[in-house]
């Protein structure tokens, strides 16, 4: 091989990883050889592989005759466009690993950032215990509504029950003291249909006016009790549109009909049981 030829190693330069010829000689075959060996293995396109395998004709050729290895203007020429495509590859090398770091780092500064509360929570103990209390005293809201808005829809709901039964004994007798099925008395009717909601209410017109809240007359929905005279002594159900049902007197029957059959000073108070 090349090694009964070798010189020892003259002083020079590095181009790209290859010594360059000094002035008091040649580079050394094997060096050579090695370096572009090298060079090739780090070659990524097809391209620079097909150009990289016809060079590796001439230097293989080379091997055959180191005694003869003299740089042709040729081969100056393939080993130079060898060296600057290299040359642009490491360039675009760093130039990519740069560009990577720079987008890592930017990355990283966005995460911190966005970790970084614009009130300042994350940095400031009492300002971040009294954004969490806005928060929970947000959401003790909310849940109240929410509960109170359940509970609205199932009072409407039973309060509708109470109306369909109360206006299903629309007919039957009035009998003092009777609490149904047949017959019933004003504060019989009222206990019955709101039993039938599944709302227990007192037997008394008198307790049954403090069974519940007492709301505004104008504020009254289906199914509020409407007591009558300053003793609250009759009762009957409202049922919407200033009508209700209610059992009136002995000799009558459970009827529908204005709440002001008596006048409007006649009534006393409006209840609300659910």
């Amino acid at each position: 091989m090349a090694s009964s030829h070798r010189k020892p190693r003259s002083a020079g330069s590095r181009i790209a990883g290859i010594w360059t010829p000094a002035d008091d000689g040649g580079p050394r075959l094997g060096e050579v050889e090695k370096k572009i060996d090298d060079l090739y293995r780090r070659a990524d396109s097809a391209a620079e592989r097909g150009d990289g395998a016809r060079r590796a004709w001439k230097i293989n050729s080379a091997r055959k005759k180191p005694s003869s290895f003299t740089a042709t203007p040729h081969d100056h020429y393939d080993q130079a466009q060898l060296m600057s495509r290299l040359t642009a590859g490491r360039k675009d090398a760093v130039a990519a690993h740069l560009t990577k770091r720079s987008t890592t780092t930017g990355i990283r500064q966005q995460a911190a950032m966005s970790l970084r509360a614009p009130d300042g929570t994350q940095s400031d103990p009492r300002t971040a215990k009294a954004t969490v209390q806005k928060k929970l005293s947000a959401a003790r809201a909310l849940l109240s509504q929410s509960a109170a808005r359940t509970g609205r829809q199932e009072a409407a709901a039973l309060a509708r029950q109470a109306v369909a039964f109360a206006r299903a004994q629309v007919g039957k007798p009035y009998v003092w003291g009777a609490a149904g099925p047949g017959s019933y008395d004003c504060s019989g009717l009222t206990q019955a249909a709101w039993k039938a909601a599944g709302v227990t209410l007192p037997r008394a017109t008198t307790a049954q006016a403090s069974a519940g809240t007492t709301i505004p007359l104008a504020d009254a929905q289906p199914g509020d009790l409407v007591f009558f005279h300053d003793d609250s002594s009759h009762v009957g159900v409202y049922v919407g549109d200033g009508m209700m049902i209610h059992a009136p007197k002995p000799g009558t029957g459970v009827r529908e009909e204005s709440i002001h059959y008596g006048g409007t000073s006649a009534i006393h108070s409006v209840v609300r049981p659910a």
